[in-house]
């Protein structure tokens, strides 16, 4: 008798050899009572997939996809990429990062076309990318699973891993008030988009509780395109009643407002306390050392990239997996000089 194939499988089964393929790779997708028969025509032919058939449409590739906007340099992306690797590596599977922000003119149809060419397994999206419904609606599509991280919004629509950024940001500016700051300005990470709203949620709210009013005109937007925030903390602390401290939504942000600090010959902490978000590197090598949120950009990557590889094998994952925080309390922030 000749060897039997998967498309005889997906024949005798009567489904597509997409199915047979879900079936054999231990993929979601395919009812109990089918799935049962699929397998049990497997033990009764004595079917023994063929190597070479891995090259086949709906057979796995081993490659998993980290969508990234436009991939740049910057240590969020880097650090993401880093955790992706080790837990890819670790389960045998290879990482590509893609950028979508190119894809965006073609067609949608032909945006697919190409997307399906990558022929993933499965795909981690990060932000911003995370909260567009379109792009897991094309994913969705080509039956690729996929995990997101740190989303904001459209929670249904996949496994996602997080940290709780707005708890991080009320902790930070609690952390201030009870050094004794009653003026704290904040100075926004456009880049950060859904992150940057929940962590000034977190500040707004912790002075809400401690009776402080929000000044909106210490609540500034950082402009990642020039000088990551170096211009708005000099306005702010060119001012007569300048804040006595500030709150960068990310760390390039704190680095570029300590540098407007010693443009103005002002002392850090002394005359004004910095904190920033992420601990990026660099924070603990800056003078002085920067205080921060410690946000765990490459376990976030690891842990979905886990979550993932146990959807493709066609395990249940939670809804949600939440990561922890810790403030990191570095020479950046003192309580205020008095007078």
């Amino acid at each position: 008798m000749s060897r039997i194939t998967i498309v005889d499988l997906a024949r005798l089964s009567g489904v597509s050899i997409k199915t047979v393929s879900r079936v054999l790779n231990k993929q979601p997708g395919v009812r109990p009572e089918k799935r049962a028969e699929i397998e049990a025509l497997i033990a009764e032919t004595g079917f023994k997939p063929n190597p070479a058939a891995r090259a086949l449409s709906g057979s796995r590739s081993y490659m998993i996809g980290l969508i990234f906007e436009r991939p740049v340099t910057h240590y969020y992306q880097h650090e993401l990429q880093i955790g992706a690797l080790d837990a890819c590596h670790q389960a045998g599977y290879h990482l590509i990062i893609e950028g979508v922000a190119e894809l965006r003119h073609l067609p949608r149809a032909q945006m697919k076309a190409q997307l399906a060419t990558s022929r993933f397994d499965g795909v981690l999206l990060a932000p911003p990318v995370c909260d567009d419904a379109a792009m897991i609606d094309l994913f969705d599509e080509l039956g690729v699973p996929v995990v997101r991280i740190s989303p904001v919004q459209h929670f249904e629509r996949s496994p996602y891993v997080f940290m709780d950024d707005v708890a991080a940001g009320y902790e930070l500016t609690r952390w201030l008030i009870e050094l004794g700051h009653t003026r704290i300005a904040f100075i926004e990470n456009l880049r950060g988009r859904g992150s940057n709203a929940d962590r000034k949620a977190g500040y707004l709210h912790a002075l809400s509780e401690a009776g402080l009013a929000a000044r909106p005109d210490w609540v500034v937007r950082g402009d990642v395109r020039v000088n990551n925030g170096f211009d708005e903390a000099e306005a702010l602390l060119s001012q007569a009643d300048r804040p006595t401290a500030l709150f960068a939504a990310a760390d390039y942000i704190a680095f570029g407002a300590m540098a407007a600090a010693a443009k103005l010959k002002l002392s850090v902490p002394e005359d004004v306390s910095i904190v920033g978000f992420d601990d990026a590197p660099g924070t603990s090598s800056v003078w002085p050392p920067l205080s921060t949120v410690h946000q765990p950009m490459k376990g976030l990557a690891e842990e979905a990239t886990r979550l993932l590889l146990e959807r493709i094998n066609g395990r249940e994952v939670p809804a949600a997996q939440q990561l922890d925080y810790f403030i990191v309390r570095r020479g950046s922030a003192a309580a205020p000089r008095e007078g």
